[in-house]
């Protein structure tokens, strides 16, 4: 019998997959090559129904490319990875903010 893989974990596979790849290269990346990541990851999630990761991925690659903020790609990152598990499709405006209010918190703001 033919082992059948699941398409929502294939996905989240690659999701994870990109963000553990980005987060790997970050010292060794110009700043350009991490927001084309980003963008990248957020195209992924987005064409595949992970809102909460397309939600982090898109305030993420907003702050990064309007002025840095590398010290807290990392703590995106991670928070991305956590929101590839969370339920597909579309996201109430409050779980949103609960997202983001997840890496606020963990930067300590």
């Amino acid at each position: 019998m033919r082992n059948q893989t699941d398409p929502y974990l294939d996905i989240r596979n690659r999701i994870t997959g990109q963000i553990g790849a980005l987060a790997e290269a970050l010292p060794h990346c110009a700043l350009a090559q991490i927001v084309q990541g980003i963008d990248d990851i957020r195209c992924l999630a987005r064409d595949n129904g992970f809102t909460a990761v397309e939600t982090l991925a898109s305030r993420l690659e907003s702050a990064v490319a309007g002025g840095g903020y590398r010290a807290a790609i990392l703590t995106y990152l991670d928070a991305m990875s956590d929101a590839a598990g969370a339920p597909r499709g579309p996201l109430p405006s409050a779980a949103q903010e609960a997202w983001l209010a997840s890496v606020a918190v963990r930067l300590g703001h």
